[in-house]
């Protein structure tokens, strides 16, 4: 099916270049090397190191092994790598690092030398510790970060200004589970000027794109990627559990979509929900925001039910419906794996804001790790291969039955990794990664043999 789905795209003109095929990987999460070629902290390594929780200071060591790991991927098949820059590798406050920025090139040049197209995401997570995405200065520092970045990879064609800024503004600022997590972080304020400046800070790197680079570089997009779960009614009769679902999506995906793919402004339903405590967009601001993305980027894991009885907070949000689970449950606690909700999700972008095209920039699952040795259930990844398979399938479906213009796909991810406030505990890699040795050993499971095998059958069918 997912074949003939690529078929359909490239029948009607929606795919004009080869389908993008990948996965997917963040600077903080692989990189390790947090203190060699001059990088300087990242609010990450304050965070971790401050609170003596697990740290990504070695992770998986892509600093020292990438070769290696492209070499995985072009084994494997991937067209596509979408990696991240660790903006503290290559600035310490205005001064360039040359050694980060050498860094970079590097792998650059060596994903392209493999037949690997880069798919470059300038902001993933780990802020230079000095910046605050709560005070209007990190705009222009996030300007500046992505100018110099432009231009030293001018053989990027494919740019992400920012990873998921509803996360890393509501668990940063809000909860104060990821990074900073400063005192003060139950405040909706901090969460609410955190994303206002992630989308000001994106509208200006995309206004020096416009301005600076894309004339020169006419086959180069940029995009942001946003995440969404899918909210499905408890009861479809019900018209109050309806109007909950969109809210609830537009409360996760519109507060950033629907400034940049829409009206330029906040809807009415996030506008709304958080009141006098949501920054006001200026007109040139709106202007600026506006169409600011050359494409729909989505990452997309899980999705629930939402139970308008239950209010309109997390507590109305349910995982079963009559005793029935919504899905099997993954590794993470968060993750429940309902493949019919990436299906409804897809067609919602395509109804609602109805973009050129879409680009999934994750999609994947979760293992635990119990610790107990048991590396080959690890390998083995049955549970992940059929994830897949569902979920590509409903990706297909999209296509095929809504013409949803979906144009490219990303697995999360390459690497075992850290995981955020989860250290080492949760896998989501298609490659096993042994944390227990100083070498950091890769063994390729079923999955990445699975996912990779997908487009060289696609080939095969033309």
């Amino acid at each position: 099916m997912l074949h003939d789905a690529i078929g359909k795209l490239e029948a009607d003109g929606t795919l004009t270049k080869p389908f993008m095929w990948g996965t997917a990987t963040a600077a903080y999460q692989v990189e390790g090397g947090w203190n060699e070629g001059g990088r300087t902290p990242s609010h990450w390594d304050t965070f971790t190191h401050s609170r003596g929780m697990a740290n990504a200071d070695v992770a998986c060591d892509f600093y020292h092994k990438y070769p290696e790991d492209i070499q995985l991927m072009k084994r494997l098949g991937f067209t596509h790598f979408r990696y991240s820059i660790s903006w503290s590798r290559v600035m310490n406050g205005k001064l360039r690092n040359e050694q980060g920025i050498q860094f970079y090139r590097t792998l650059t040049q060596e994903l392209l030398a493999n037949g690997i197209e880069p798919v470059v995401t300038l902001y993933h997570w780990d802020l230079p510790a000095h910046y605050d995405w709560r005070e209007e200065s990190v705009v222009e520092a996030f300007a500046d970060f992505a100018d110099m970045m432009f231009s030293e990879l001018p053989d990027v064609k494919y740019w992400i200004t920012l990873n998921e800024p509803w996360v890393f503004c509501f668990q940063g600022y809000h909860f104060g589970l990821h990074a900073p997590g400063a005192p003060g972080s139950e405040k909706v304020s901090d969460m609410l000027h955190c994303g206002h400046h992630a989308l000001l800070a994106h509208a200006r790197a995309h206004g020096i794109w416009k301005e600076r680079y894309a004339p020169s570089r006419p086959d180069a997009q940029l995009g942001i990627t946003l995440n969404s779960d899918w909210f499905e009614p408890l009861d479809s009769n019900s018209a109050a559990d309806r109007a909950l679902s969109d809210k609830k999506v537009d409360l996760m995906l519109g507060w950033f979509a629907e400034p940049i793919y829409g009206l330029g402004d906040y809807s009415a339903n996030v506008k709304g929900y958080f009141g006098g405590a949501l920054p006001v967009f200026t007109e040139e601001e709106i202007a600026a925001v506006k169409g600011s993305s050359d494409f729909f980027g989505l990452n997309h894991y899980t999705s629930s039910f939402v139970d308008s009885t239950r209010g309109e907070g997390f507590e109305a949000e349910v995982r079963a419906r009559h005793g029935a689970p919504i899905g099997a449950k993954a590794g993470s606690d968060w993750l429940y794996i309902v493949p019919w909700g990436f299906n409804r999700l897809l067609a919602y972008i395509k109804r609602r804001w109805n973009p050129k095209s879409i680009i999934v920039t994750e999609n994947g699952v979760s293992d635990h790790d119990s610790g107990d040795g048991d590396v080959a259930s690890l390998i083995n990844d049955h549970g992940r291969v059929k994830f897949y398979q569902d979920y590509l399938t409903e990706m297909a479906k999209a296509i095929l039955e809504d013409d949803v213009p979906v144009v490219g796909y990303f697995a999360w991810t390459l690497l075992d990794n850290f995981e955020w406030d989860k250290g080492y505990v949760e896998r989501f890699g298609l490659v096993y990664v042994d944390f227990t040795d100083p070498g950091r050993r890769r063994v390729v499971k079923q999955s990445a043999e699975y996912v990779g095998g997908l487009m060289a059958q696609a080939d095969s069918c033309r």
